[in-house]
């Protein structure tokens, strides 16, 4: 961590995906940050950092990492220091949290955070029955190698694990935490699951939540930072969770990195999450200044802050209504997600409230 919450900032950022909007969601109003994209090398090298702090007179390094890269940009962001660079960095815990999902398995039963029982490979066999599993991958991340399951019939390899199968109603709550405190966001409403495993980045996804009411807020929010307290993050969390029939919260997953659903949520709020270092102000349960939704995208880049439109493997939309957003969204709103959002124009425009949920601003 580091208190130099106005000193011009290099942004190291890892994944590809952000090449196209990154810029956007930056807070530089004199325009002195710089932006590396380093992508996902192992090998990248503390000198060619050091190198670019020197030539760009930046005074500190902020990390915005991959899964793929936690771990190396955590020892980068200690190498730099170990030089004299302030750097914000995932802490340790987390990032081994994040990396390693038998770790995290574990780290959810210490804590109390999800009672949904899993199994690693050698243990099946000495269960009694035989319910519906999930199987997933160690070290996976975006449902690749997820699949369906009879427990007794899983077959796992030795870098997989499984965990039961529940209906239920899923949710991401990211949360940002630094020396200045903790920033919660609204949670992003991303569907009821189904056998079929559809991950959530190809469903639709609205922010803020408008199907569940202040109450089921308040709680999702609670679960979110007492998630990230408990893993020591420091900086963004996604935290997944599964709210089931009886209304019991399950922590799914931690992402603390850079997660599918900050985009929609910054969006939502109108913050720009990769600069919230240096807005100590920004903390709290933050609220929803306008509406939200997200589908799967295969059309050209968009990046179109004045219209408050993104595409990559999404397209994400913000607006102040939810027929804006229908409008907005075109024939890319098809299927169940064109069901459900005409449900919201319907209820909307019949006077009945979606309120625009929780938090401050």
């Amino acid at each position: 961590m580091t208190d130099a919450v106005d000193e011009r900032a290099l942004h190291v950022v890892s994944p590809a995906s952000l090449r196209t909007w990154f810029r956007f969601f930056v807070h530089d109003p004199g325009g002195l940050d710089r932006i590396q994209h380093v992508g996902d090398d192992p090998r990248l090298s503390p000198d060619r950092l050091l190198r670019r702090l020197e030539t760009t007179g930046a005074r500190v390094a902020v990390f915005h990492s991959s899964h793929e890269t936690l771990l190396r940009d955590r020892a980068l962001a200690d190498r730099l220091r170990d030089r004299g660079y302030p750097a914000f960095a995932q802490s340790p815990e987390a990032a081994r949290l994040g990396v390693d999902k038998f770790v995290m398995r574990r780290f959810f039963q210490e804590y109390g955070l999800s009672a949904l029982p899993w199994w690693r490979p050698d243990s099946p066999e000495g269960t009694a029955d035989n319910p519906l599993v999930v199987v997933k991958a160690r070290s996976g991340t975006q449902s690749l190698g997820t699949r369906l399951a009879r427990l007794r019939g899983a077959a796992l390899a030795g870098d997989e694990f499984c965990e039961l199968y529940a209906d239920g109603t899923e949710y991401s709550v990211l949360v940002y935490r630094d020396a200045a405190g903790d920033a919660v966001l609204p949670p992003v409403w991303k569907g009821p699951t189904s056998p079929d495993l559809v991950p959530p980045w190809r469903r639709l996804r609205l922010c803020p939540n408008p199907l569940g009411g202040a109450e089921l807020d308040r709680r999702l929010r609670e679960w979110g930072l007492r998630t990230a307290v408990a893993a020591r993050v420091c900086g963004w969390v996604e935290v997944e969770l599964l709210v089931t029939g009886d209304g019991t919260v399950h922590v799914l997953e931690i992402n603390p990195r850079v997660s599918g659903t900050m985009r929609i949520a910054a969006l939502a709020t109108g913050i720009p999450p990769f600069s919230l270092h240096r807005e100590p102000a920004l903390r709290g349960d933050l609220a929803a200044v306008r509406r939200a939704a997200e589908v799967p995208y295969s059309g050209p880049p968009i990046a179109d802050p004045a219209r408050a439109t993104f595409g990559t493997s999404r397209l994400t939309v913000a607006a102040d209504s939810y027929a804006e957003l229908v409008r907005m969204l075109g024939a890319a709103a098809e299927g169940q997600a064109g069901v459900v959002l005409a449900s919201l124009v319907s209820t909307e425009e019949s006077g009945r409230s979606v309120a625009v949920a929780g938090g401050r601003r």
